[in-house]
């Protein structure tokens, strides 16, 4: 046009509708307005903004989305692949092969990618989060547990620093009282260590600490009637300790520990990792103190206290095995342990310079060692779970072959 005034306007119109999670009929509008043609310039590298609007209602079974005859060729192909990206793994088989293939034409997807922008991307974000119970703020996506509970990860959030306590306080609210209309029992919320603030935001509508571990604690509120029946977190502790015997001598392997009031003889032992099995915690723990190599045999005893001064008020659960050395020469580690000494074991269960636990445990091995260690071992089997993939342990007294094998 005469002195560079853009020509008549084109408008770009789509419309994209697809079913939400819950069977709800969502639609999505995306259009743009631009002249025909910039003689004599370059195109802006900026997009116009667009307008984008969503809208769900319980509209009923879906039709394929439409779209206007004035759009680019090759955006009609890009709808039916947006539809196609947005249906469930094992729907996208049953489409149309022209719906289900995946490469369109060169440039098809630029106008209509350019038009949406983010409202686009948040509008898929939706319809595909696996699991989403509510609109998700920052990048969040709550998810729904078998249980009727919601989680939320913050973790998730995009550009966390940037994001307001004030933001995030309407939205958790807004979040709660849907749930709550959705009927769901409980949010947990958990939160990263750099995040810690948002805890406070959260603290001030009836959320409170679950639990923490080294980088994130996890809030809770219960949502249901009447008190809440959330599980606490961990109740126990578990130590393991290693009684060590040399069949060919009848002699245990004993430690005084260095950092203790009272340094009674006792067998080395300490605390089991997490997904720790006991009978490796007993075998890595008798090495680390003493440098002698080990395999676990059985259970001989499994104490349990409460209130347990080391245990952070929690019970403590002190489990001691039966082991067999596979090397003998002490090396034992001086930051733990004052002292370190191969024992006669009828030695051990007569002295009063051994901790009471251990001189119990000694007895119970004496009589083990004299007539057979099958009236004392617990030993252990490993069975499948119901957990698909898992397996757990089962300690017991020794079952006879006859009664094993009864179906």
């Amino acid at each position: 046009m005469p002195g560079g005034q853009p020509g008549p306007r084109a408008v770009h119109r789509a419309d994209l509708t697809w079913a939400s999670a819950k069977g709800r009929r969502c639609r999505f509008t995306c259009s743009r307005s631009r002249p025909r043609a910039l003689p004599r310039r370059r195109a802006p590298r900026s997009v116009p903004a667009c307008t984008a609007s969503a809208t769900a209602n319980n509209a009923g079974p879906l039709s394929a989305p439409p779209a206007s005859r004035e759009l680019q060729p090759g955006t009609d192909r890009l709808l039916l692949l947006l539809r196609a990206a947005m249906l469930p793994a094992g729907q996208r088989s049953a489409l149309p092969e022209a719906e289900a293939d995946t490469d369109p034409a060169p440039g098809a997807a630029a106008p209509l990618c350019a038009m949406a922008g983010p409202a686009l991307r948040r509008v898929l974000r939706g319809a595909r989060g696996r699991g989403s119970v509510v609109g998700g703020w920052g990048g969040l996506r709550p998810r729904l547990d078998k249980y009727g509970g919601v989680s939320v990860e913050l973790a998730e959030l995009r550009r966390p620093r940037r994001r307001e306590r004030a933001a995030f306080g309407r939205w958790l609210r807004a979040s709660v009282t849907q749930w709550q209309q959705e009927g769901r029992v409980a949010v947990w919320l958990h939160v990263p260590i750099f995040q810690s603030g948002l805890a406070a935001v959260a603290a001030s509508q009836g959320f409170a600490f679950h639990h923490a571990e080294s980088g994130s604690a996890t809030l809770t509120r219960w949502l249901g009637e009447g008190p809440s029946r959330l599980p606490a977190f961990a109740s126990h502790q578990v130590g393991v300790a290693g009684a060590v015997l040399d069949e060919n001598n009848g002699k245990v392997l004993v430690v005084q520990d260095r950092n203790k009031t009272v340094s009674g003889w006792k067998f080395p032992g300490g605390l089991s990792n997490p997904g720790e099995d006991i009978g490796d915690t007993a075998v890595r723990e008798v090495f680390e103190e003493t440098g002698i190599k080990s395999e676990f045999k059985s259970i001989l005893s499994i104490r349990q206290q409460h209130k347990h001064p080391g245990a952070f008020g929690k019970s403590d659960m002190y489990v001691i095995c039966r082991l067999q050395p596979s090397s003998f020469t002490i090396n034992f580690c001086q930051q733990e342990c004052l002292r370190c000494e191969w024992m006669d074991l009828d030695e051990l269960a007569r002295t009063k310079h051994a901790t009471p636990i251990t001189s119990n445990v000694a007895k119970l091995l004496l009589y083990g060692y004299r007539e057979g260690f099958d009236k004392i071992d617990i030993t252990m089997r490993e069975f499948p779970a119901v957990y698909t993939g898992l397996f757990y342990k089962l300690y017991h007294r020794e079952l006879p072959e006859s009664y094993r094998n009864i179906t």
